[in-house]
């Protein structure tokens, strides 16, 4: 069924900023987020005693923001494709209060899986880690800057293209290098960074994520696409991690990070506790940076095992997703399809209905575009030559075919 006009695209406008201002406090990484002693503590005692991180209330109460998405989802009454995409950021945001609900417990890893899905989903996701964590460590990679010289790196890149609506700043809460906001990024204050590192933040967090939300939140209908329609955490991520390859910024020691990242979620889910994947980790980072690598894994979870957050695991399955969905779209001419990607945060799986809706005029095509997709040739020979690897490796030259020596054979 074709999309709604008139009066029917102003209501929907209002459902779309309602979904938005509901959504606004419940805020995933902040509700998660580990207190810094908690690191400080752990490493204190040697790493012999499991961490007990604590969790602050809730900026919202959660009886009644599920009755107020409960209210919410009633008002969609149609069955129209714009309003199908307001339905599902409904169940995720309902899915999302049911995960903070249920910190600390063993229920919050089915919540975890229901929004992000588990380290072992898609085609051989395990063996990819596997072997992305066996990568050798790249040479020449110093972590020269401090975070202030990053953060004015970071800037330099960003600021030609988003202007204002980008914030770049320090935080001292964060468990990553980076973080990006709707319109800020803020770089993790006591870590140091290479020269590379710098850039490919400045391509994954800005001209990725706070593009993208930028374009979203300047739809003039469905504006959730600057927040997020549903489950589109993976193909974000992973369009954040293509980026940096595309951009000439990914590093043997990024892709090995993010393969130990998948596997100790898999871990975890398996049963092993904090202290068991710390001390995994700690043999390739070092134990400062394994903490916040854990961190990662079990926020929110339990931190005995068996119950981890896997949103670690969607950065590799993302960035398979995201680069053999460009590919695709490129070797049909289908850059619609792609420019429709940019238009707001959402998955790949959307990327088709969106499209339709901008041939209908309900959104708009996206105002900023990420650096590599400028050069379309140097793009699509970058995604087009990966092929080359996909198909079976040419045999042996029969000794028959070798062109013979004359001078040998004198």
């Amino acid at each position: 069924m074709s999309p709604p006009a008139g009066r029917a695209r102003r209501a929907l406008r209002e459902l779309s900023d309602a979904i938005i201002r509901a959504g606004r406090p419940v805020r995933i990484l902040r509700a998660l987020s580990w207190d810094r002693s908690v690191h400080r503590r752990f490493l204190a005692s040697h790493g012999r005693e499991l961490p007990r991180p604590s969790y602050a209330p809730l900026d919202f109460h959660l009886g009644d923001k599920l009755r107020e998405l409960r209210g919410l989802r009633l008002r969609v009454r149609g069955k129209n494709v714009a309003e199908g995409l307001l339905r599902g950021c409904l169940e995720q945001l309902v899915l999302t209060c049911q995960l903070l609900g249920s910190r600390g417990t063993k229920a919050f890893y089915r919540h975890s899986v229901a929004l992000f899905g588990q380290a072992r989903d898609g085609h051989q996701s395990l063996a990819l880690a596997r072997s992305w964590a066996s990568l050798p460590k790249a040479r020449a990679e110093r972590a020269s800057l401090s975070a202030e010289q990053c953060r004015q790196r970071i800037c330099k890149i960003v600021e030609p293209v988003l202007g204002d609506l980008c914030r770049v700043k320090l935080s001292g809460r964060i468990a990553a290098y980076a973080a990006a906001g709707p319109r800020s990024i803020a770089v993790r204050s006591d870590a140091r960074f290479t020269p590379r590192q710098a850039r490919a933040l400045a391509h994954h967090e800005g001209l990725w994520h706070v593009l993208t939300a930028a374009n979203g939140r300047a739809q003039p209908v469905l504006t959730v696409l600057g927040s997020g329609l549903a489950f589109h955490t993976e193909s974000q991520e992973g369009g954040g991690v293509v980026s940096e390859y595309l951009t000439g910024n990914m590093t043997n020691d990024r892709f090995a990070e993010l393969g130990e990242r998948t596997l100790a979620v898999h871990r975890a889910a398996q049963g092993a506790d904090y202290l068991t994947v710390w001390r995994g980790l700690a043999e390739r980072f070092g134990e400062t940076r394994a903490c916040h690598l854990s961190e990662r894994v079990f926020r929110g979870g339990v931190v005995t095992g068996g119950a981890p957050f896997t949103k670690d695991a969607v950065y590799q399955r993302g960035y398979c997703r995201v680069f053999h969905f460009l590919r695709g779209a490129l070797e049909r001419g289908d850059e619609a399809l792609v420019l429709a990607f940019f238009a707001g945060k959402l998955s790949v799986d959307d990327a088709g209905t969106v499209r339709a809706l901008v041939d209908e005029g309900m959104i708009t095509r996206p105002a900023f575009h990420p650096a590599w997709w400028l050069d379309r040739d140097r793009l699509t020979t970058l995604l087009g030559h990966s092929m080359t690897f996909e198909r079976p490796a040419p045999a042996s030259i029969p000794l028959a075919r070798m062109r013979p020596n004359p001078a040998a054979a004198r």
